[in-house]
């Protein structure tokens, strides 16, 4: 990698002498944070596809060794505030500073959280942290058969080490609420209730030949690992669960604002304040009732939201009545929004996506997977019971998962020549998610939705989140309320709960993707304002998207230096004209 090397001269006045001092460099800044980082984090090698010598390291829980990072993310901070950004070389540069920037500051106010002292989560705990590198544990020869033993036989200490930081963190305050602790045990003691054959930790040793290495595993897994989660999931129940949290709100933890603050400052890189978000998403959730009232009244001569809700979902000429009609029609769609991309964006990514159903096994309801220089990119549909799926559903999610949305942004981010390597590890889920909430609107201004009742449906649910969120950890509705107003969409009940849970265990989360949605609809419209007859939505589309994911900060600067640019130009080209 060609480093640039920025050198301030300070010349002083009278002084016959020159003094150099070098500034640090934010190529040379990242370099060390990309180093530290899967120093700290190995196993985040096997996602970066990174070269993998060793295959025994794992990264640490113990307290000791996260302030050391703490430390680490501290000096680095120091240096990076004193970068003249004016001095930047490359616009590469410029987006490697909001990366570590943002990553930076939003880590360090994380910490008022002291997320690692009530880590029991039902959607991500830890051991679905160690399983999901243990089918990429390589196995075949003696060195990675030792380095394999050494890794897992880590595994008992790591839990341990789990278990003792919550009980640091009930000593100060700190816990996750019981109905989530209620959900985790369940799913750390069905780990150990599988046959040894059908353990998921018996993997290295079903894809390795050697006998011995055979029966050293299965010991492991029988001596050490189904141990360990025994002995979790006992302390969990018998000790935990009973001091364990009542309330949902984080709140209820030390320095609850601030911890708040802080999830809505790294779920969608803004200085909002949750009641800023709150009173946003109740005016749009507002505003789309009226418009689904006004579609309603034409489609099914009733303006009673509830009433049209209900039309929709009863409607049975709105669902499919096989597998096939559901992959034909996901196939006709992502086709026709591909072709009518072209004329609303310049910039089209090279790669395609190729529509990839889930397996008997799988379960999703859809997806994205970005594609790698090995393996083309997914849009990841469900086949199964198509007599409860919908028209309307299926049109949203893939132009939210498609076109124009996730693969056309990411899929052009990947064309984006020169970005420093740490853009595979910081991406901003405020930028990525808000541009695929966009693309739904997007899509129908494009005309690409072939039902009436997919403009309701798309109306039904956007910026709900932005309410139940902040409703939940602002302490201002009771949880049937919430679950409730979520209903209302349209949601189900056990979706509805989903959800209520998911905000729970990750406060702010839910905000993230219509904050940045209405963000881009904001730039939008400021940029038809300032620009009248000179907008061009295309050249928009290419401001939003040629940097790739970045913080909707720095998306706002982005888009109102272009403004600026294109008026002064504009502006020149008329007085010389005159």
């Amino acid at each position: 990698m060609k480093k640039i090397i920025l050198i301030l001269l300070v010349i002083y006045a009278g002084c016959t002498t020159q003094t150099q001092q070098q500034e640090p460099a934010i190529t040379d800044l990242a370099d060390e944070y990309l180093e530290r980082t899967i120093s700290r984090f190995p196993e985040d090698r096997y996602f970066l596809d990174l070269p993998i010598e060793d295959h025994s390291l794992f990264s640490s829980n113990h307290l000791e060794d996260l302030a050391k990072w703490e430390e680490f993310e501290d000096s680095l901070y120091t240096k990076i505030i004193k970068i003249d950004k004016s001095k930047f070389s490359s616009q590469a540069d410029q987006i490697t500073y909001w990366l570590l920037m943002e990553e930076l500051e939003s880590s360090i106010g994380m910490r008022a959280c002291k997320r690692e002292l009530w880590n029991v989560n039902h959607q991500w705990n830890f051991s679905r942290l160690w399983l999901s590198i243990i089918d990429f544990q390589p196995v075949g020869n003696d060195t990675l058969r030792e380095q394999a033993l050494r890794r897992w036989k880590k595994f008992p200490k790591y839990v341990e080490t789990e278990i003792e930081n919550l009980k640091v963190g009930i000593e100060k305050g700190y816990s996750m609420p019981k109905e989530i602790v209620e959900l985790v045990i369940p799913q750390i003691e069905v780990l150990t209730s599988y046959s040894l054959d059908d353990s998921p930790f018996m993997s290295p040793a079903k894809r390795d030949s050697s006998e011995i290495f055979q029966k050293e595993w299965e010991n492991l897994v029988t001596e050490q690992i189904n141990p360990a989660l025994s002995k979790y999931a006992e302390y969990l129940q018998s000790d935990y669960l009973e001091k364990a949290r009542t309330e949902g709100s984080v709140l209820a933890l030390p320095n609850g604002n601030e911890c708040y603050k802080a999830f809505i400052r790294s779920n969608t890189t803004t200085k909002k304040s949750g009641e800023e978000i709150f009173n946003l998403g109740l005016e749009i959730v507002n505003s789309n009732i009226k418009t689904i009232q006004k579609l309603g009244k034409n489609l099914y001569q009733s303006d009673d939201f509830a009433e049209i809700i209900y039309r929709i979902d009863t409607d049975s000429s709105l669902y499919f009545k096989s597998s096939d009609e559901i992959l034909a029609y996901n196939n006709a769609i992502l086709e026709s929004a591909k072709a009518e991309c072209e004329d609303w964006f310049d910039l089209m990514p090279s790669s395609d996506v190729t529509i990839k159903p889930y397996l008997p096994h799988e379960y999703g309801s859809g997806s994205y997977e970005s594609g790698t220089e090995n393996k083309p990119a997914y849009f990841r549909i469900n086949l199964k019971d198509p007599e409860q799926q919908t028209y309307f559903d299926n049109e949203k999610l893939s132009f939210h998962e498609a076109y124009p949305g996730h693969h056309l942004q990411l899929g052009i981010e990947r064309d984006i020549d020169g970005l420093h390597p740490i853009r595979e590890l910081l991406g901003f889920q405020s930028y990525m998610e808000g541009w695929a909430r966009y693309a739904e609107q997007l899509a129908e201004e494009m005309g690409l939705y072939n039902h009436k009742a997919s403009l309701i449906n798309r109306r039904a649910w956007p910026s709900r989140g932005m309410v139940i969120d902040p409703a939940l950890h602002l302490n201002i509705w009771p949880k049937d309320s919430i679950i409730n107003f979520m209903m209302a969409s349209g949601m189900s009940e056990s979706s509805a709960n989903s959800l209520y849970r998911r905000s729970i265990v990750y406060p702010a989360q839910l905000t993230s993707y219509d904050v940045g949605g209405e963000e881009i609809k904001v730039l939008r419209k400021l940029s038809e304002q300032r620009l009248m007859e000179s907008f061009d939505i295309k050249e928009f589309h290419n401001k939003v998207l040629e940097n790739g994911s970045i913080p909707l900060s720095a998306l706002r600067i982005q888009v109102e230096q272009w403004i600026d640019n294109k008026l002064t130009t504009t502006n020149a080209k008329n007085e010389y004209a005159n």
